[in-house]
Protein backbone atom coordinates (compact mmCIF):
# COMPACT_ATOMS: atom_id res chain seq x y z
CA UNK A 1 0.00 0.00 0.00
CA UNK A 2 1.67 3.23 -0.97
CA UNK A 3 0.12 6.51 -1.25
CA UNK A 4 -3.82 5.06 -0.52
CA UNK A 5 -6.62 7.42 -1.15
CA UNK A 6 -8.33 8.44 1.90
CA UNK A 7 -12.03 8.79 1.78
CA UNK A 8 -13.24 11.22 4.68
CA UNK A 9 -17.04 11.25 5.62
CA UNK A 10 -18.67 13.85 6.86
CA UNK A 11 -22.35 13.89 7.96
CA UNK A 12 -23.69 17.24 7.62
CA UNK A 13 -26.88 18.78 9.36
CA UNK A 14 -27.64 22.16 10.10
CA UNK A 15 -24.17 23.57 10.83
CA UNK A 16 -23.70 26.44 9.00
CA UNK A 17 -21.70 28.11 11.78
CA UNK A 18 -19.40 25.83 12.32
CA UNK A 19 -18.68 24.33 8.78
CA UNK A 20 -16.36 26.16 6.63
CA UNK A 21 -13.92 25.47 9.48
CA UNK A 22 -14.17 22.15 9.67
CA UNK A 23 -13.95 21.96 4.99
CA UNK A 24 -10.94 24.23 5.39
CA UNK A 25 -9.31 21.91 7.77
CA UNK A 26 -9.44 19.29 5.14
CA UNK A 27 -8.14 21.21 2.33
CA UNK A 28 -5.23 21.82 4.71
CA UNK A 29 -3.82 18.54 5.27
CA UNK A 30 -0.42 17.64 4.28
CA UNK A 31 -1.51 14.53 2.83
CA UNK A 32 -2.94 15.23 -0.28
CA UNK A 33 -4.42 12.11 -2.03
CA UNK A 34 -8.08 12.06 -0.11
CA UNK A 35 -11.84 12.70 -1.43
CA UNK A 36 -14.08 14.01 1.40
CA UNK A 37 -17.73 12.97 1.15
CA UNK A 38 -20.24 15.64 2.43
CA UNK A 39 -23.50 13.88 3.42
CA UNK A 40 -26.35 16.87 3.46
CA UNK A 41 -28.41 14.69 5.42
CA UNK A 42 -31.75 16.90 4.57
CA UNK A 43 -30.08 20.57 6.11
CA UNK A 44 -32.60 23.31 6.46
CA UNK A 45 -30.08 25.78 6.65
CA UNK A 46 -27.26 26.51 4.44
CA UNK A 47 -25.39 23.67 4.80
CA UNK A 48 -25.81 22.14 1.83
CA UNK A 49 -25.04 25.03 -0.31
CA UNK A 50 -21.79 25.79 1.26
CA UNK A 51 -21.19 22.17 0.56
CA UNK A 52 -21.83 22.32 -3.04
CA UNK A 53 -19.40 25.85 -2.81
CA UNK A 54 -17.15 24.01 -1.64
CA UNK A 55 -17.08 21.20 -4.74
CA UNK A 56 -17.23 24.17 -6.92
CA UNK A 57 -13.42 24.93 -5.78
CA UNK A 58 -12.01 21.48 -5.23
CA UNK A 59 -13.65 18.04 -6.89
CA UNK A 60 -12.00 15.77 -4.47
CA UNK A 61 -15.06 17.28 -2.52
CA UNK A 62 -18.16 14.82 -3.45
CA UNK A 63 -21.64 16.40 -2.35
CA UNK A 64 -24.43 14.06 -1.32
CA UNK A 65 -27.77 15.21 -0.96
CA UNK A 66 -30.45 12.98 1.02
CA UNK A 67 -33.62 13.45 2.99
CA UNK A 68 -33.03 14.06 6.70
CA UNK A 69 -32.62 9.96 8.23
CA UNK A 70 -30.22 10.72 11.11
CA UNK A 71 -26.39 10.60 11.04
CA UNK A 72 -25.54 6.57 11.17
CA UNK A 73 -27.42 6.18 7.77
CA UNK A 74 -25.96 9.63 6.55
CA UNK A 75 -22.25 8.05 7.67
CA UNK A 76 -23.26 4.36 5.63
CA UNK A 77 -24.61 6.90 2.70
CA UNK A 78 -21.41 8.40 2.93
CA UNK A 79 -19.41 5.25 2.42
CA UNK A 80 -21.10 3.73 0.16
CA UNK A 81 -20.24 6.81 -2.46
CA UNK A 82 -16.65 6.51 -1.11
CA UNK A 83 -14.06 4.63 -2.97
CA UNK A 84 -11.25 5.73 -0.67
CA UNK A 85 -8.76 2.08 0.80
CA UNK A 86 -8.55 4.23 4.00
CA UNK A 87 -11.58 5.38 5.77
CA UNK A 88 -12.32 8.07 8.83
CA UNK A 89 -14.73 10.06 9.57
CA UNK A 90 -14.88 13.85 10.87
CA UNK A 91 -18.19 15.72 12.49
CA UNK A 92 -18.91 18.91 10.55
CA UNK A 93 -18.59 20.91 13.56
CA UNK A 94 -15.12 19.90 14.12
CA UNK A 95 -11.46 20.37 12.84
CA UNK A 96 -8.73 18.16 12.06
CA UNK A 97 -5.00 19.65 12.90
CA UNK A 98 -3.09 19.68 9.03
CA UNK A 99 -1.17 16.73 9.50
CA UNK A 100 -4.14 14.45 10.75
CA UNK A 101 -4.29 12.45 7.51
CA UNK A 102 -0.75 11.65 7.24
CA UNK A 103 -0.40 10.52 10.76
CA UNK A 104 -3.03 8.41 10.90
CA UNK A 105 -2.39 6.81 7.97
CA UNK A 106 1.45 5.93 8.22
CA UNK A 107 1.11 3.13 10.74
CA UNK A 108 -1.18 1.64 8.07
CA UNK A 109 0.81 2.12 5.01
CA UNK A 110 4.30 1.28 7.21
CA UNK A 111 3.20 -1.23 9.62
CA UNK A 112 0.34 -3.02 8.08
CA UNK A 113 -2.11 -1.69 11.31
CA UNK A 114 -5.98 -2.27 10.94
CA UNK A 115 -7.30 0.88 12.84
CA UNK A 116 -5.37 3.48 14.10
CA UNK A 117 -6.52 5.94 16.68
CA UNK A 118 -4.62 9.24 18.22
CA UNK A 119 -5.56 11.62 20.49
CA UNK A 120 -7.43 14.74 20.83
CA UNK A 121 -8.11 18.48 22.10
CA UNK A 122 -11.41 18.97 23.32
CA UNK A 123 -12.25 22.77 22.84
CA UNK A 124 -15.06 24.57 25.07
CA UNK A 125 -15.34 28.58 24.42
CA UNK A 126 -12.57 28.55 22.20
CA UNK A 127 -9.96 27.28 25.03
CA UNK A 128 -8.43 24.29 24.27
CA UNK A 129 -8.27 21.03 27.14
CA UNK A 130 -5.90 18.09 27.24
CA UNK A 131 -8.15 15.35 27.99
CA UNK A 132 -7.04 12.60 30.74
CA UNK A 133 -3.63 10.83 29.02
CA UNK A 134 -4.32 7.55 27.04
CA UNK A 135 -2.70 4.57 25.95
CA UNK A 136 -0.25 4.06 22.77
CA UNK A 137 1.04 1.38 21.55
CA UNK A 138 0.54 -1.45 19.12
CA UNK A 139 -2.15 -4.08 20.33
CA UNK A 140 -2.14 -7.77 17.98
CA UNK A 141 -4.93 -10.55 17.79
CA UNK A 142 -5.38 -11.58 21.25
CA UNK A 143 -3.96 -8.47 22.63
CA UNK A 144 -7.03 -6.70 21.36
CA UNK A 145 -9.26 -8.07 23.56
CA UNK A 146 -6.88 -8.41 26.59
CA UNK A 147 -6.57 -4.25 26.09
CA UNK A 148 -10.76 -4.29 25.97
CA UNK A 149 -11.18 -6.11 29.19
CA UNK A 150 -8.15 -4.13 31.04
CA UNK A 151 -8.69 -0.70 29.11
CA UNK A 152 -10.94 0.06 26.47
CA UNK A 153 -14.18 0.09 29.11
CA UNK A 154 -12.17 1.56 32.07
CA UNK A 155 -8.93 2.22 32.46
CA UNK A 156 -7.82 2.39 36.21
CA UNK A 157 -4.89 5.23 35.32
CA UNK A 158 -7.26 7.60 33.88
CA UNK A 159 -11.03 6.43 35.70
CA UNK A 160 -12.36 6.91 32.30
CA UNK A 161 -11.83 4.95 28.86
CA UNK A 162 -8.44 4.33 27.27
CA UNK A 163 -9.19 5.38 23.90
CA UNK A 164 -11.47 7.74 22.58
CA UNK A 165 -14.43 5.82 22.12
CA UNK A 166 -16.12 7.58 18.35
CA UNK A 167 -15.61 7.03 15.35
CA UNK A 168 -14.16 10.57 14.60
CA UNK A 169 -9.76 10.25 15.55
CA UNK A 170 -9.69 6.84 13.52
CA UNK A 171 -8.58 5.57 10.50
CA UNK A 172 -9.57 1.89 9.42
CA UNK A 173 -9.26 -0.13 6.34
CA UNK A 174 -11.93 0.21 4.45
CA UNK A 175 -13.12 -4.05 4.78
CA UNK A 176 -14.06 -3.17 8.10
CA UNK A 177 -16.34 -0.38 7.67
CA UNK A 178 -20.06 -1.14 6.25
CA UNK A 179 -21.23 -3.63 8.80
CA UNK A 180 -19.62 -1.39 11.71
CA UNK A 181 -21.64 1.22 10.59
CA UNK A 182 -25.22 -1.30 10.37
CA UNK A 183 -24.96 -1.84 13.74
CA UNK A 184 -24.94 2.30 14.86
CA UNK A 185 -28.51 2.26 12.86
CA UNK A 186 -31.10 2.93 15.46
CA UNK A 187 -29.11 5.26 17.68
CA UNK A 188 -29.57 8.75 18.05
CA UNK A 189 -27.07 8.73 20.95
CA UNK A 190 -23.47 6.87 20.91
CA UNK A 191 -24.21 5.22 17.01
CA UNK A 192 -20.88 5.71 16.54
CA UNK A 193 -19.48 4.30 19.63
CA UNK A 194 -20.86 0.82 18.85
CA UNK A 195 -20.02 1.07 14.98
CA UNK A 196 -15.81 1.67 16.43
CA UNK A 197 -16.49 -1.02 18.73
CA UNK A 198 -17.59 -3.37 16.18
CA UNK A 199 -14.42 -2.30 14.01
CA UNK A 200 -12.31 -2.80 16.63
CA UNK A 201 -13.06 -6.56 17.31
CA UNK A 202 -12.74 -7.56 13.35
CA UNK A 203 -9.06 -5.84 13.74
CA UNK A 204 -5.97 -7.74 13.79
CA UNK A 205 -3.69 -4.75 14.09
CA UNK A 206 -4.07 -1.84 16.58
CA UNK A 207 -2.02 0.94 16.89
CA UNK A 208 -2.85 3.80 19.22
CA UNK A 209 -0.49 7.09 18.73
CA UNK A 210 -0.34 10.14 21.33
CA UNK A 211 -0.52 12.91 18.69
CA UNK A 212 -3.49 15.18 19.51
CA UNK A 213 -4.68 15.42 15.49
CA UNK A 214 -8.44 16.02 16.54
CA UNK A 215 -10.07 19.22 17.90
CA UNK A 216 -13.40 18.23 19.39
CA UNK A 217 -15.68 21.40 19.92
CA UNK A 218 -18.22 21.85 22.47
CA UNK A 219 -20.73 23.77 21.03
CA UNK A 220 -23.85 25.57 23.40
CA UNK A 221 -27.28 23.59 23.01
CA UNK A 222 -25.49 20.25 21.29
CA UNK A 223 -27.29 17.46 21.21
CA UNK A 224 -25.40 15.05 23.43
CA UNK A 225 -25.37 17.71 26.58
CA UNK A 226 -29.32 17.87 26.33
CA UNK A 227 -31.76 15.36 28.41
CA UNK A 228 -34.73 14.15 26.93
CA UNK A 229 -37.16 11.28 28.25
CA UNK A 230 -36.00 8.84 25.43
CA UNK A 231 -31.89 9.41 26.60
CA UNK A 232 -32.04 6.53 28.92
CA UNK A 233 -33.68 4.21 26.42
CA UNK A 234 -31.47 4.98 24.29
CA UNK A 235 -27.90 4.42 26.27
CA UNK A 236 -29.47 0.86 27.45
CA UNK A 237 -30.22 -0.09 24.40
CA UNK A 238 -26.48 1.10 23.28
CA UNK A 239 -24.96 -0.54 26.32
CA UNK A 240 -27.46 -3.80 25.84
CA UNK A 241 -25.90 -3.93 21.97
CA UNK A 242 -22.10 -3.81 23.52
CA UNK A 243 -22.97 -6.58 25.80
CA UNK A 244 -23.66 -8.47 23.01
CA UNK A 245 -20.59 -7.83 21.08
CA UNK A 246 -18.28 -8.81 24.38
CA UNK A 247 -15.69 -10.99 22.90
CA UNK A 248 -15.68 -12.78 25.82
CA UNK A 249 -16.16 -12.62 29.98
CA UNK A 250 -13.30 -11.33 30.64
CA UNK A 251 -14.63 -7.84 29.32
CA UNK A 252 -17.32 -8.12 31.83
CA UNK A 253 -15.80 -5.53 34.59
CA UNK A 254 -14.82 -3.23 32.58
CA UNK A 255 -18.68 -2.37 30.76
CA UNK A 256 -20.09 -2.57 33.90
CA UNK A 257 -17.59 0.23 34.42
CA UNK A 258 -18.21 1.74 31.93
CA UNK A 259 -22.19 1.38 32.43
CA UNK A 260 -21.76 3.33 35.61
CA UNK A 261 -19.81 5.62 34.22
CA UNK A 262 -23.20 6.21 31.37
CA UNK A 263 -25.69 5.94 34.31
CA UNK A 264 -24.22 8.98 36.26
CA UNK A 265 -23.70 11.11 33.11
CA UNK A 266 -27.38 10.47 32.13
CA UNK A 267 -28.47 11.29 35.46
CA UNK A 268 -26.44 14.53 35.31
CA UNK A 269 -28.24 16.02 32.40
CA UNK A 270 -31.26 15.06 33.98
CA UNK A 271 -30.30 17.11 37.13
CA UNK A 272 -29.26 20.04 34.27
CA UNK A 273 -33.06 19.16 32.86
CA UNK A 274 -34.40 20.26 36.37
CA UNK A 275 -36.90 17.57 36.15
CA UNK A 276 -40.05 18.32 38.52
CA UNK A 277 -40.12 15.51 41.86
CA UNK A 278 -42.54 13.91 40.44
CA UNK A 279 -41.20 13.34 36.64
CA UNK A 280 -37.82 12.73 37.94
CA UNK A 281 -38.76 9.70 39.95
CA UNK A 282 -41.08 8.40 37.16
CA UNK A 283 -37.68 8.31 34.60
CA UNK A 284 -35.54 6.87 37.20
CA UNK A 285 -38.21 4.37 38.04
CA UNK A 286 -38.81 3.15 34.49
CA UNK A 287 -34.93 2.98 34.08
CA UNK A 288 -33.98 1.14 36.97
CA UNK A 289 -37.11 -1.66 36.40
CA UNK A 290 -35.69 -2.03 32.96
CA UNK A 291 -34.60 -6.07 32.68
CA UNK A 292 -30.94 -5.09 31.64
CA UNK A 293 -30.73 -2.77 34.95
CA UNK A 294 -32.10 -5.16 36.75
CA UNK A 295 -29.17 -7.33 35.96
CA UNK A 296 -26.69 -5.02 36.37
CA UNK A 297 -27.41 -3.87 39.90
CA UNK A 298 -28.06 -7.17 40.89
CA UNK A 299 -24.23 -7.15 42.18
CA UNK A 300 -23.81 -5.96 45.75
CA UNK A 301 -20.94 -3.05 44.82
CA UNK A 302 -19.38 -1.40 41.64
CA UNK A 303 -16.44 -2.12 43.51
CA UNK A 304 -15.86 1.80 43.59
CA UNK A 305 -14.74 3.82 46.52
CA UNK A 306 -17.00 4.46 49.03
CA UNK A 307 -19.03 7.68 48.08
CA UNK A 308 -19.40 5.58 44.80
CA UNK A 309 -20.67 2.12 46.42
CA UNK A 310 -23.01 4.54 48.23
CA UNK A 311 -24.34 5.66 45.33
CA UNK A 312 -24.86 2.70 43.73
CA UNK A 313 -26.49 0.81 46.82
CA UNK A 314 -28.97 3.76 46.53
CA UNK A 315 -29.89 2.86 43.05
CA UNK A 316 -29.86 -0.39 43.92
CA UNK A 317 -32.76 -0.16 46.74
CA UNK A 318 -34.53 2.50 44.57
CA UNK A 319 -33.82 5.23 46.97
CA UNK A 320 -34.01 7.95 43.51
CA UNK A 321 -34.36 10.75 46.01
CA UNK A 322 -31.67 10.09 48.62
CA UNK A 323 -29.63 9.75 44.74
CA UNK A 324 -30.27 12.80 43.47
CA UNK A 325 -29.26 14.87 46.00
CA UNK A 326 -26.03 12.45 46.69
CA UNK A 327 -25.27 14.06 43.41
CA UNK A 328 -24.81 17.12 45.01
Amino acid sequence: MNNPLISIIVPVYNVEKYLRPCLDSILSQTYTNWEAILVDDGSKDNSGKICDEYAQKDNRFVVVHKQNEGVAQARITGFENSKGELITFVDADDIIEPDCLEKLSLPIIKDGADMVSCDYYKVEKGERKLPRAKLTGTYENEQITDFIAQHYFYDTKTNSYGMTCFLWSKMVKREYVMKSLKNGVGLWFGEDQISMFTMLLQCKRLVLIPDRLYNYIIHEGQTVKRYNESLWDNVIKMLSWYESLLPDKSCNKGLRKRIWIYIIQTHSKMISAQLDRTTYIEHMSRMRNHPFMKRFFRSMSIQGGLPTNFRYWMLKIKCYYFFRYSSR
